[in-house]
């Protein structure tokens, strides 16, 4: 064994007897301060402190168990010991538990309330809550939200997620949470929430917006998400999909994080500028669990219109998950187009000059087997297959063909939960009616290109 090679185990050997003669030394101080604090509860509580953060956890039991018989209501100790605050009294944690239970089982049967997967509700609101829908204060959210606002936590007034309610006037000066209990000012949160692993989460009046974004580009782009969604909700009877389907929206900060999100959650239809993520490409998200984001591009001149057409996909798709339907490709683009390029009138004339140059209309029925969305498609054949979809939305809407019309509420009243129709076939039957009214639609096409700015 060469000298250098015995350093490390003589090193070894000597830190046991070193580790037992620090342990000894700090066991010899524990005792020293317990005597010196006698039958006094206070340094006692000191001594109780010092010994847990020591590691002397048997010890520091012991003597916190001092304290309390010297003085029973002794805050720092009870807490120190998991004792909980029931009635006036402490008492063990499972005890304390136990008894507020029990009373708050009989307040609350008192008063005709009902169980609910944990939640107690009054009887007016039992079956949305079989169906995961909760109500707080004039909000509806899901059951994990409910539970964590009756045990007091309130939404941040500015990202309106859930935090504290002790911390709330930090959150009303301007700080934000950054993680481990540590908080920041913007400057510092936008810096936090620049990586992908830690965005921003962002609540609107119908969506959640998540971005790597600064915060106050986030609150402008916040304006065409419900653009987005105030467009299209009307066509759904302004329904509001379930708290567990709140419509997710993810804004990419640049290009290269879109084309990112693109590699990893899409499925070759990033190419239209936003999307839906794969069906098996599982997004946990706090407080709502799985939910299936629409992920939008936030490129300098098409940003806002893509922040418009990802929040109709969110929410189409949301709507269309709670009514259990399976929708296709060309409608649930169609919706997102609607909201992207038939804004206005001037707007959906723009876009059909650009159409009719690529070739109008086109053949209905065909468009309808043979819509498509990927990596192969030069960007004009994208645009001519996502301004078509938008126009059988839009036509179907106000083009005034009476059975298409009637064909496109019987889809939204089937996804909309008016009718127990299917919406598959709601759908089919919308697709032949439109196809029916192709020369209708060129007459429309036309009449959009008339009002588009000269």
């Amino acid at each position: 064994m060469t000298p250098s090679s015995r350093i490390p185990l003589v090193l070894a050997l000597l830190a046991v007897p070193l580790a037992a003669q620090s342990t000894a030394q700090l066991k010899k101080e524990l005792r020293k301060m317990e005597r010196a604090a006698k039958k006094d509860p206070a340094a006692l509580f000191e001594a109780g402190k010092w010994a847990k953060e020591n590691g002397f956890t048997s010890d520091a039991k012991r003597i916190l168990n001092k304290v309390l018989k010297l003085d029973p209501d002794h805050e720092g100790a009870n807490l120190a010991l998991g004792n909980e605050k029931f009635d006036g009294k402490w008492l063990p944690a499972k005890q304390a538990r136990k008894l507020r239970e029990q009373a708050e089982k009989a307040e609350y049967e008192a008063k005709g309330y009902k169980k609910v997967d944990g939640v107690w509700v009054p009887p007016d609101e039992v079956a949305d809550a079989h169906n995961g829908v909760f109500h707080h204060d004039g909000e509806v959210v899901t059951r994990d939200e409910k539970l964590a606002l009756m045990h007091g936590k309130v939404r941040h007034p500015e990202t309106g997620l859930l935090i504290d309610a002790k911390d709330l006037q930090k959150a009303k000066d301007g700080y934000f949470p950054l993680g481990k209990g540590k908080w920041g000012d913007l400057a510092e949160a936008d810096k936090f929430h620049s990586e992908m692993s830690r965005p921003w989460v962002i609540r609107t009046d119908h969506a959640t917006i998540i971005s790597t974004l600064p915060l106050a580009q986030i609150q402008n782009l916040k304006n065409y998400a419900n653009q987005g969604h105030e467009k299209v909700a009307p066509l759904f009877g302004n329904r509001e999909p379930s708290p567990a389907k709140r419509p997710v929206i993810i804004i990419a900060k640049t290009q290269s994080e879109y084309r990112e999100y693109g590699q990893a959650l899409g499925d070759g239809t990033d190419v239209a500028g936003a999307f839906l993520t794969r069906l098996d490409a599982e997004f946990h998200l706090g407080g709502q669990g799985v939910v299936r984001p629409a992920i939008c591009d936030n490129e300098k001149n098409w940003g806002p219109r893509y922040v418009r057409h990802a929040a109709a996909l969110a929410y189409v798709n949301a709507i269309a998950e709670d009514a259990g339907a399976d929708l296709p490709l060309w409608f649930v683009h169609g919706i997102g187009s609607y909201t992207s390029r038939f804004e206005n009138d001037s707007d959906a004339g723009w876009f059909g000059k650009q159409n009719l140059a690529r070739g109008g209309v086109g053949n209905v029925k065909a468009f309808f087997n043979s819509f498509d969305l990927n990596g192969d498609m030069q960007s004009t054949e994208i645009a001519y297959e996502l301004f078509r979809a938008g126009l059988m939305v839009s036509f179907a809407t106000h083009g005034g063909d009476q059975a298409c019309t009637d064909a496109m509420r019987a889809v939204t009243d089937a996804l909309s939960g008016k009718s127990k129709k299917s919406a598959t076939k709601a759908i089919e039957k919308l697709e032949k009616a439109l196809a029916a009214a192709q020369d209708k639609i060129v007459e429309y096409l036309n009449k959009l290109i008339a009002k588009a700015p000269r």
